[in-house]
């Protein structure tokens, strides 16, 4: 509990500031909330807003479906168009993530220090904090795909399955959540289940769990798009989105665009938005950052993916756990699918999209710190690094005015 409030008071700490700037893809997103109200869109340094041409009242922001937009907008309705308006939801369910993530753990772990070292983990990596105080959509995919894992740890596979589909609304990555469940359900059959269930139960099992998920997902896009983005069947809008994102192609690394293969490197970090302060001493100049929002992920977690993953193969190869084959199967379906789509289609990616992948990160290193059971000051002293980092990585180097 005392970590959760910490979260939210982090998250929420001078929340509107910089005053007015609106950061990274904020950009879109925010504006896109206004030209749903019907509010006047911010323009850029050519005097041009990014949405010219749109029309009040529905989504002009096409290559995403339209659900976390929706939520930007009611927080914008209800608090006003300012950085509460556009931020507070994704402290909110940034918030959830990090109690969801939590009572995940306590469901597939035997050791009790699991659950919190991981939360631990995922509430200070750097990447994880800034999503979770920025009008972007990645925080909602995330969080929604992870109360769809929880659901189905707890037995409620319809919940689940809505629980997906919310995730999918947010962001399209957000149907990467099926086959991470759907690969740890058939895998978890095949090791042990098969011995007590009959694959008639497990086919029965995907038939209804993907008819939820596809059905409601149709169903509910049908409603939004009508009512907020103007299509008249869904699947115009899935062949948008679908058209929009194989024709993102590039050659990496090529500015902030970056090969995935980087990411477990921290390399090309996006400066989401930088504030430099002049310091005038004598005839010396000198600049430094007030406020720098890093598109990048705490060193502490990061470099340990690798070494916690091979020990979760291991781990799982003796032990059969859950959270090691959900840690497997989690990085294995929201990370390594970036490279083929890199090397054979050079499909654009950027950093921020390891998102998806950091709470299988965590839980790993969790359960290999536990089940090596370190001395309870190495386990202190690695805690205490990942704050250190994350304090040098925070946003606001100075108190704001």
């Amino acid at each position: 509990m005392i970590l959760l409030v910490l979260d939210v008071v982090l998250r929420a700490l001078w929340l509107d500031k910089p005053n007015g700037s609106l950061i990274f893809d904020e950009w879109y997103y925010v504006n896109v909330a206004r030209v749903i109200l019907g509010l006047k869109q911010s323009v850029g340094s050519n005097g041009v807003p990014p949405y010219p041409n749109a029309t009040p009242g529905l989504d002009p922001n096409h290559e995403h479906p339209p659900l976390a937009k929706l939520i930007i907008a009611l927080s914008m309705h209800l608090l006003g168009d300012n950085g509460f308006g556009w931020r507070i939801p994704s402290v909110i369910f940034g918030t959830i993530a990090v109690l969801v993530f939590y009572l995940l753990l306590k469901r597939i772990t035997h050791y009790k220090m699991v659950p919190f070292v991981a939360t631990f983990l995922f509430s200070f990596d750097n990447l994880v904090f800034i999503q979770s105080r920025i009008a972007i959509l990645d925080i909602f995919t995330l969080t929604f795909m992870l109360l769809a894992v929880y659901l189905y740890f707890s037995d409620h596979p319809y919940l689940s399955a809505l629980a997906l589909t919310l995730s999918t609304l947010s962001k399209a990555t957000g149907a990467a959540g099926f086959i991470l469940i759907g690969g740890f359900h058939l895998i978890k059959f095949l090791t042990t289940g098969s011995k007590t269930r009959s694959w008639n139960e497990l086919l029965r099992w995907f038939e209804k769990y993907l008819a939820i998920y596809i059905i409601s997902f149709l169903a509910i896009l049908t409603v939004l798009d009508r009512l907020w983005v103007g299509y008249a069947t869904p699947f115009e809008h899935l062949a948008y989105i679908l058209n929009y994102s194989t024709a993102l192609v590039s050659a990496c690394p090529n500015g902030i665009i970056s090969c995935p293969w980087q990411w477990l490197l921290n390399q090309i970090q996006i400066p989401y938005l930088i504030v430099n302060v002049q310091v005038t001493a004598g005839n010396a100049n000198r600049s430094f950052p007030s406020v720098a929002f890093l598109g990048a992920m705490n060193p502490a977690v990061l470099y340990l993916a690798i070494p916690a993953m091979l020990y979760s193969a291991y781990d799982y190869y003796h032990k059969r756990s859950d959270i090691s084959l959900l840690s497997l199967v989690w990085i294995a379906v929201t990370y390594l699918p970036y490279f083929p789509a890199v090397i054979f289609g050079n499909r654009v990616t950027y950093i921020f999209y390891f998102l998806m992948a950091v709470p299988a990160v965590c839980a790993a290193i969790a359960h290999m710190i536990a089940d090596q059971n370190p001395p309870k000051l190495v386990l202190i002293f690695y805690l205490a690094v990942v704050v250190l980092i994350f304090y040098f990585m925070f946003p606001f180097k100075m108190v704001p005015s």
